[in-house]
């Protein structure tokens, strides 16, 4: 890790949450990926489990092929920072909508990121795990 203050990497976190938030909306899946460690891993909110990048990309596609409502998007609350390792805690809210059956569902809860400071400098989410707290169809 370079000699940037703490503030600064927090402040690059931040970022690339919301570049990553705007891949999803604009429902990217290749965009999406940039921001994932090779062996990322994911618990979503619905207890589904997937590792590894290439089973994030087709999942990813296969959402937005299937369903034309999906969206999900991630508010941070905290990044803590590790200095030593280059890894980072980022925690906050995550609120989405998508279809179940013929009906729409807004649902959002918490969620925690590991982020993980590259060889290059950039950071990427090794991991996430969502918790839904709020579920209503419309």
């Amino acid at each position: 890790m370079s000699r940037l203050h703490p503030s600064e990497y927090i402040t690059s976190i931040k970022a690339a949450r919301q570049r990553y938030n705007e891949a999803i909306l604009r429902r990217n899946a290749d965009e999406i990926c940039t921001f994932l460690t090779q062996d990322y891993h994911v618990v979503t909110a619905r207890g589904l489990q997937s590792h590894g990048i290439e089973e994030q990309r087709k999942r990813w596609h296969d959402t937005f092929a299937q369903d034309p409502v999906v969206v999900y998007r991630r508010h941070t609350k905290a990044v803590r920072l590790n200095g030593q390792s280059g890894a980072a805690q980022e925690h906050g809210y995550w609120a989405g909508k998508y279809t179940a059956g013929q009906q729409t569902v807004i649902a959002g809860g918490v969620y925690a990121a590991k982020w993980l400071q590259q060889a290059s400098g950039l950071w990427l989410v090794q991991a996430e795990v969502f918790t839904m707290l709020k579920f209503r169809v419309t």
